[in-house]
């Protein structure tokens, strides 16, 4: 052993510092901490503003929910034509609140707030929400951002537009 050793030593050292590196790289990725840190809230201020509004508007008799994907609310039909392309676009889109049945959690409105200050192309995303929603028989209420909201008007809303439907 000794003699093939000594033939061959570079190669056994090329080997141990292979292993050696491989080891250290294991220990150091499993204490090196990820690049993630908490938010401060869900919420923007506006949105916590709404939602706060929102709950005290619902009187208890629908349950709000924050931030929903917009691919947890509606799926792609399974035998539609590019069905990946359309599965994308729904994966990265939210709205900001959605009213469900306090039982089933049946979607039953969809909340936009929408800012004053849109970034280009937001009335074609805004478009594409609307209309996949109103495919899936989902309604979608748009509200512009406030400081303040009127929670009567909202309640009245709600009861205009949902009371019917369940």
């Amino acid at each position: 052993m000794a003699e093939l050793l000594t033939e061959h030593w570079p190669m056994a050292l090329l080997i141990s510092a292979i292993v050696a590196a491989i080891v250290v790289t294991r220990f150091s990725l499993r204490d090196e901490k990820y690049p993630y840190e908490k938010r401060r809230s869900l919420l923007t201020k506006s949105q916590l503003t709404f939602y706060r509004v929102l709950k005290d508007a619902v009187d208890g008799r629908w349950s709000v929910h924050p931030m929903v994907r917009l691919a947890d609310l509606v799926q792609v039909r399974p035998q539609a034509r590019r069905y990946q392309a359309w599965q994308n676009r729904i994966h990265a889109r939210h709205v900001d609140f959605l009213l469900c049945d306090q039982n089933s959690l049946e979607a039953k409105l969809a909340v936009k707030l929408d800012e004053p200050l849109r970034r280009p192309g937001r009335q074609q995303q805004d478009q594409f929400l609307a209309k996949a929603l109103g495919d899936a028989g989902i309604p979608l209420l748009r509200i512009d951002v406030e400081s303040d909201y009127n929670a009567n008007s909202i309640r009245q809303f709600l009861h205009d537009n949902l009371s019917k439907k369940g």
